[in-house]
C-alpha cells in the first residue's frame, strides 16, 4: 500500500510527501532487519545454552567414570601387590592361601576400557559452533581434553597388557571360567560411584576340583615371564592412577568454567 502511494507522490511530483514515505519505508525496513537479528542472536543463545549444558552432562558422566575406575583400579593395584609379595614368598601351604594368590592374579590383569563422551564436543568442532559456548583459551582447554587426553587414555586403557594376557594363559582354564563368572564387577554401577561397595569383587569361592587350582598356582611361580610383565603391570598401574587423577581435574575444572561463563 505504502508502495503505491510513493508511486502516485512521484507522478504527482509531490516531493515533500515523497520524503516522508521513502522515511517511512526505510525505517520499516532498518526495523524488520533489527527484528530478524534480535531473532538470530536469540536463537544462537539458545543454542548455545543447549550445547553448554549437553557438554555439562557429558563431562559430569566422565566424571561418574573416572571416580569408579579410580575405586576398581586402586583394587586391581592392591591384587597386583599382594601377588608381587607371593612371588617374593614360598608357596604357601594352606588352601585359602593358594587360592587367594592365583584369585589375585587374575584380579591384578584386569582392565576396564572407557574413552569421554566426545560426541556434543565433535558435533560443534565439525559445525564450526565452538564459539557458540567457548573462548579461544576455553576451546584450547576442550581439544586438551578431547583429543590429546583422549589419545592417553587410548594408549593406557585400550591395549591389553602383556601380564594380562600371560596370566590367562598360565591359569587353567576352567579355573579362569570359575573366575569371570563370580569375580564379574557386573553389579558395579559406574554412573552412580560412591554407592557401590567398598569392593567391586564378591568372594570366589574355588571350583570343586582344587587341583586345577594348584596346577594354576604352580604355573604362575614357574613362569620366568610372570615377574617381569608383573614389574610393567605395576608400573603402568601406578601411571594409570595419576592419569585419571589429572583427567579428574581436568573434567571438573571445565564443568566449573562451563557453569559460570565470561
Amino acid at each position: 500500500m505504502i508502495l503505491q502511494r510513493l508511486a502516485t507522490s512521484i507522478r504527482k511530483q509531490d516531493w515533500f510527501t515523497v520524503g516522508i514515505e521513502t522515511l517511512i519505508v526505510v525505517f520499516g525496513v532498518f526495523i524488520g532487519l533489527q527484528v530478524n537479528n534480535w531473532n538470530e542472536a536469540r536463537q544462537h543463545r539458545i543454542e548455545a545454552e543447549t550445547s553448554r549444558e549437553r557438554l555439562i552432562a557429558d563431562l559430569r558422566a566422565d566424571l561418574d567414570a573416572f571416580a569408579t575406575r579410580r575405586q576398581w583400579y586402586e583394587e586391581v593395584m592392591e591384587a597386583a601387590l599382594r601377588v608381587d609379595d607371593a612371588l617374593r614368598s614360598d608357596p604357601p601351604d594352606a588352601v585359602d592361601e593358594t587360592w587367594r594368590f592365583v584369585r589375585d592374579s587374575w584380579i591384578a590383569s584386569g582392565e576396564w576400557p572407557f574413552a569421554p563422551s566426545a560426541q556434543v564436543y565433535k558435533e560443534l568442532q565439525n559445525a564450526g559452533d565452538l564459539d557458540l559456548i567457548a573462548s579461544g583459551s576455553m576451546q584450547r582447554r576442550l581439544r586438551d581434553y578431547y583429543e590429546d587426553s583422549a589419545s592417553e587414555i587410548e594408549i593406557s586403557l585400550t591395549f591389553r597388557s602383556a601380564y594380562t594376557d600371560l596370566v590367562r594363559q598360565l591359569i587353567e582354564g576352567r579355573v579362569g571360567m570359575r573366575m569371570a563368572d563370580c569375580l564379574s564387577a557386573a553389579s558395579f554401577e559406574p554412573s552412580l560411584p560412591g554407592t557401590n561397595s567398598t569392593s567391586s569383587y564378591k568372594d570366589c569361592p574355588p571350583p570343586e576340583d582344587f587341583a586345577l587350582v594348584v596346577r594354576s598356582a604352580a604355573s604362575l611361580r614357574e613362569s620366568t615371564a610372570l615377574r617381569p610383565k608383573l614389574n610393567a603391570r605395576l608400573s603402568n598401574l601406578s601411571g594409570l592412577r595419576s592419569l585419571l587423577d589429572y583427567l579428574d581435574r581436568q573434567a571438573a575444572s571445565l564443568v566449573s568454567d562451563l557453569e559460570t561463563p565470561e
